[in-house]
């Protein structure tokens, strides 16, 4: 009997799985042959689609109960079908073109989705009106006179000795002021990182136009779907990253005349795969990712300012944060309530929309970068952290240390640093490493703000190579390498405050043992 129910659940156990195998594999994403690809072989699939972009509405539009899934870069869609999470997203015709020369196994869709022009954007001021005002002209006489057209075949060619840009950016003159253009340094070939230098298509047309007006330029990498509100709030004077105007974004943002007219195509999976070992396509994936165009620099970048960020929040959270305890400790009613909202209000807060807060309202018509911006922010979470903990660790001291240190006639600053806040420290203390190392990890959003930190170097090292294994494999070991030396760090103060860890001569110190 035994054996029956055992063969029983066995064969129950494998319908199941081969049920569920079933249900995966109607439900993963299809592969198409080549050349056999249309937009009504997409009907009822999942689209990926950039977010900030406008051909969701392309997309909805043209394929029926298509299903619509968001990814922050060009790049994270380019892994996603090649992983199989979708079925195909949507890119314009030029940035196919680019990803086709590096990548086998994918094409496009025959028909287009329709055509959109990408143009330059500008803040909704008079600064910004004028500006566009000069772009439309400037445009204008590019496109007149065929240099447009030559500019824009050099950076989609296959020469790349051609694709340089015709103004060294640190160069210009800036007779008339310095501009801040900002883009998405991920989207080949309009904006992109080569030699570890923002370069393109759209960038060069930005250098061109402020050498022709006596600007200026000061190139700002940022993440796509904050291009708009760091031009709406000004912090930034003009930008672009194949950007299309729209009646809704024309109320918001200035848009200059297009400079040049792409069609919308989707992008699906082939029969067709790269016939590279494993081994070897190991290998070039890991020169691809470090030694190609020295992109190890890029990544040794994105540590310092991780780094910088990291440590200047925990300092000066850690000062900030012990300075309103000692405010709070004997303070009355109101200062108390004032610092408890300060700290909900923080600490209920989610860090990207603290970060924008800062960078776009708060902080949005001052100079200063967004590094800095990102250490103001971490230092008020980090700070609102090391009041609550300290708060509790004191709490967790008996009172009976604190009457009995005025009973032996300590004042009341001598009981709570020499008497309490050692002891409090050995409860608060686990709960300060463990902040840092969230600290740390909550840092790869800075990207949002125009900080080039190590995530964001790794995104940038991505849009290059159209790999995730190594850029990402390689982020996750430095912020482990990063979390570790600084946790050790701490856990080496901790030690010399403990007061179980004093050696005999620290606990004799000032105590006659001759007598």
């Amino acid at each position: 009997m035994g054996t029956k129910r055992y063969y029983c659940r066995t064969i129950r156990t494998l319908s199941a799985c081969l049920a569920m195998v079933f249900v995966l594999m109607l439900s993963a994403p299809f592969v198409f042959a080549d050349d056999e690809v249309s937009i009504k072989d997409l009907e009822g699939k999942t689209i990926g689609v950039q977010t900030g972009s406008i051909f969701d509405k392309y997309v909805e539009e043209a394929i029926p109960g298509v299903k619509v899934e968001y990814f922050s870069t060009f790049t994270d869609e380019v892994n996603a079908l090649r992983a199989k999470k979708i079925d195909g997203f949507s890119t314009t015709e030029t940035s196919m073109d680019q990803l086709m020369k590096q990548e086998s196994g994918i094409t496009t869709a025959k028909e287009s989705l329709g055509e959109i022009g990408t143009c330059f954007l500008f803040p909704k001021n008079e600064k910004g009106k004028k500006l566009v005002s000069q772009m439309d002209e400037f445009l204008t006489g590019l496109e007149e006179s065929g240099e447009l057209a030559r500019i824009h075949k050099a950076w989609v060619g296959d020469d790349e000795s051609l694709k340089v840009l015709g103004e060294d950016p640190d160069s210009l003159p800036a007779t008339n002021g310095t501009l801040r253009f900002v883009t998405e340094g991920t989207f080949p070939p309009y904006d992109y990182f080569s030699d570890n230098k923002l370069v393109g298509y759209e960038v060069d047309l930005a250098v061109r136009f402020c050498k022709e007006y006596g600007y200026g330029i000061e190139l700002i990498d940022m993440n796509f779907d904050a291009l708009m509100p760091a031009l709406q709030s000004g912090k930034c004077d003009f930008g672009a990253s194949g950007i299309a105007s729209t009646e809704e974004r024309k109320e918001k943002i200035y848009f200059s005349v297009p400079d040049y007219y792409e069609q919308i195509q989707v992008a699906v999976l082939t029969e067709s795969a790269s016939g590279e070992g494993f081994i070897s396509s190991v290998m070039t994936s890991f020169y691809r990712t470090f030694i190609q165009e020295s992109r190890y620099k890029l990544f040794l970048k994105g540590i310092g300012t991780t780094i910088m960020i990291t440590v200047c929040s925990v300092l000066l959270g850690t000062v900030i944060g012990f300075l309103v305890y000692l405010w709070c400790r004997r303070g009355g009613k109101i200062a108390n309530r004032v610092t408890s909202f300060c700290v909900w209000l923080v600490q209920g807060m989610p860090v990207i929309v603290l970060l924008m807060i800062l960078y776009y309202v708060i902080l949005g018509k001052v100079s200063i970068s967004g590094m800095w911006v990102s250490v103001i922010g971490f230092t008020l979470v980090f700070a609102a952290s090391v009041y609550s903990m300290i708060l509790s660790g004191v709490k967790a001291v008996d009172y009976g240390q604190t009457e009995a240190s005025y009973a032996l006639g300590f004042t009341d600053r001598e009981t709570f640093f020499g008497i309490i806040l050692p002891q409090a420290a050995q409860h608060f203390m686990p709960m300060y490493k463990a902040e840092i190392v969230s600290l740390i990890k909550a840092t790869a959003v800075v990207g949002y703000i125009a900080v080039q930190d190590l995530t964001k170097m790794g995104d940038i090292i991505r849009s290059r190579t159209y790999e995730a294994f190594f850029p990402l494999i390689a982020v996750a070991v430095i912020y482990f390498i990063i979390s570790a030396i600084l946790t050790w760090i701490v856990s080496r103060i901790t030690v010399s405050v403990d007061p179980e860890k004093r050696s005999v001569s620290e606990i004799l110190k000032g105590v006659k043992t001759d007598d």
